[in-house]
């Protein structure tokens, strides 16, 4: 997006980022607990990301999009808070509930990386069958239900492929949460918050692989289509 339109758009972003932020002040002497506050700076936290993605995705009217991108992201957020309060309720101190998440963000990207691996190789193999195959169907050397069955298989693996890649979208934001709070309360040279900061970069690279994964996956089954 240029930096002219992100100027131009961001100000409906910020406005419902800091309608959400307003919902998260309580009144002199009124502790609010950490679960509620958790899942509000959930929510504020969407509403921004949202809200961009909003305006980059709307092409008509992207103040429009930005608005309607911040109310999903918002409620999302507060999904991705509700999440990691209720993880965060089960540790009576809060380096182990750290602990727990780096471990958690470590073993995922072990997977995922793992079954992104696979898929990239499996990707590859698919890419040549089909390719051979709608060769030999334009030359009247394969049947229609040869392709049937290529395109059937072609089909499960995209849908693998976009699994993954909701779930690393998922973890990727749970742990950009947990960063984000441990950063605010701890510090950015806590070293907990450095290892939850080295989680989201790996994470951030995971779900690009996974995302890339389901974009030339779909390009194979497409080449299918005759």
């Amino acid at each position: 997006m240029p930096i002219k339109s992100l100027e131009k758009n961001i100000l409906p972003v910020m406005v419902v980022g800091a309608i959400l932020s307003g919902c998260a002040t309580t009144p002199a002497g009124d502790v609010t607990n950490d679960r509620q506050r958790t899942v509000t700076e959930g929510a504020v936290v969407g509403a921004i990301l949202g809200g961009l993605l909003g305006a980059a995705v709307s092409d008509h009217d992207k103040g429009k999009g930005a608005l309607i991108g911040a109310a999903a992201g918002g409620l999302i957020g507060a999904g991705i808070g509700s999440s990691v309060a209720d993880r965060k309720a089960q540790y009576a101190r809060e380096e182990d509930f750290l602990v727990a998440e780096i471990e958690r963000n470590e073993e995922f990207i072990a997977e995922a990386d793992a079954q992104n691996e696979d898929l990239d190789r499996e990707i590859a193999r698919l890419d040549r069958e089909s390719a051979r195959l709608a060769r030999e169907y334009r030359a009247g050397r394969a049947t229609r239900e040869s392709l049937a069955t290529q395109k059937a298989s072609l089909e499960k693996q995209l849908a693998k492929a976009k699994q993954v890649n909701q779930l690393a979208q998922t973890q990727l934001a749970d742990a950009k949460q947990v960063h984000q709070e441990a950063r605010q309360q701890r510090g950015p040279q806590d070293r907990y918050t450095r290892q939850l900061e080295t989680n989201v970069t790996k994470l951030e690279r995971t779900r690009q692989q996974s995302g890339q994964n389901v974009v030339n996956l779909q390009k194979v089954y497409d080449s299918m289509s005759i």
